[in-house]
C-alpha cells in the first residue's frame, strides 16, 4: 500500500486525462473479454468461467506489478492505478455537453451523450438531456472515481484493477445469461461504495447545495432506480441540487422538484469534484494512519 502510487495516479490523471487507447489497460481487459467470449456459449456457467479468467487473470497482472521495485515499479504501479479511475474524464466530457445546451445546441449535445449515458437521446428534451447528464456525474462518480479507490486503500493495486475487471464485465456482458454473473458481482462490489457516496456527495454539497436534502432524497428515492446500487449517488445528487432528475417511463427522483437546467450541471461537477477531494483525503488518511504502522 503506498500513498506515493495513489499521489501519481491522481496527478496523471488531472494533468494528462485518460491514456490512448493502445496502451490503456482497461481496453486491454476488454479485449480480453471479447477474445474469450467469443468462443463461450451464452449460458450462466459460461458467464461464471469468464468472470473467473478475466477477473482472476487482472488481479494475478496487478499482484505482478506491485513486484516491481524502484521508480520504475512505482511509475508503472501508478499508471495502472490511474487507468482504474477517471476524474478529469468525466468532468470534460459533462462540461462540454452543458456547455452545448447553454448554447441551445441540441444537436451536439444529443451527439455527445451517449459519452456518459446508454439511453437514446433523440426523444430527450434539453431539461431531460440536463438530466441525464447529471445522474450519469454522480453514478460514475461510484463506478468510475469512489469504488477503485475504495478497494485500492483496502486491497492495493490488485483490489483496484480486480474492480475495474467486474466493472469492465458488467459494462461489456451485463445482460442476459453470460452476463448473470458479471451483473451479479456488480452489484456485490458496489454495493457498499454506493451507499457510502451518499455521504460524500452531501460533504460534497457544502458549498454548491443542501447536504441535508442529498441525505434525505437518497434515502426516500433510491429504490426507484432499477438496481441496488445507482439510486443512492443519483437520489443524493438531485437532493443536494433541489431538482427532480427523471428518466422518461422509469423513474422520477426528487419527485415535486423542477427539473434541471443546463447550469445546474456545472453545480453537480462542483459536487462530485468536492466529494472525490474528500474521498482523496480520506484515501490518505487512512493509509497513513492506519496502514503505514503496521510496516
Amino acid at each position: 500500500m503506498s500513498w506515493e502510487i495513489l499521489l501519481i495516479a491522481i496527478i496523471i490523471d488531472l494533468i494528462f486525462g485518460e491514456p490512448p487507447e493502445k496502451i490503456h489497460p482497461v481496453i486491454w481487459i476488454g479485449k480480453l473479454v471479447d477474445g474469450l467470449r467469443a468462443h463461450m456459449d451464452k449460458s450462466k456457467i459460461c458467464g461464471a468461467i469468464l468472470a473467473l479468467i478475466v477477473v482472476g487473470g487482472v488481479t494475478l497482472g496487478g499482484y505482478l506489478v506491485t513486484l516491481m521495485h524502484g521508480i520504475v515499479g512505482l511509475l508503472i504501479s501508478a499508471y495502472v492505478l490511474k487507468s482504474t479511475f477517471s476524474i478529469n474524464c468525466l468532468a470534460d466530457t459533462a462540461n462540454m455537453i452543458g456547455a452545448h445546451l447553454e448554447n441551445d445546441d441540441l444537436e451536439n449535445a444529443k451527439e455527445n451523450l451517449p459519452k456518459l449515458v446508454g439511453r437514446d437521446p433523440e426523444q430527450l428534451s434539453k431539461k431531460e438531456i440536463s438530466s441525464a447528464v447529471i445522474e450519469s456525474v454522480a453514478e460514475n462518480f461510484v463506478d468510475g472515481i469512489f469504488s477503485p479507490l475504495f478497494y485500492f486503500v483496502l486491497f492495493g493495486l490488485p483490489g483496484a484493477l480486480a474492480y475495474k475487471a467486474v466493472n469492465t464485465l458488467d459494462s461489456m456482458v451485463g445482460q442476459g445469461e453470460l452476463g448473470y454473473v458479471s451483473a451479479r458481482l456488480d452489484d456485490m462490489v458496489n454495493y457498499i461504495p454506493a451507499r457510502l457516496s451518499i455521504l460524500f456527495i452531501s460533504a460534497g454539497a457544502i458549498f454548491y447545495g443542501s447536504p441535508l436534502s442529498a441525505l434525505q432524497t437518497s434515502r426516500r428515492d433510491h429504490a426507484l432506480v432499477k438496481g441496488p446500487n445507482p439510486g443512492w449517488p443519483m437520489a443524493a445528487m438531485a437532493g443536494a441540487l433541489g431538482i427532480s432528475l427523471k428518466k422518461p417511463d422509469h423513474y422520477i427522483l426528487g419527485s415535486g422538484l423542477g427539473m434541471p437546467e443546463s447550469h445546474h450541471i456545472k453545480r453537480a461537477i462542483r459536487i462530485m469534484e468536492m466529494a472525490t477531494m474528500f474521498v482523496i483525503i480520506m484515501s490518505f488518511a487512512i493509509i497513513h494512519f492506519v496502514y503505514l504502522p503496521l510496516y
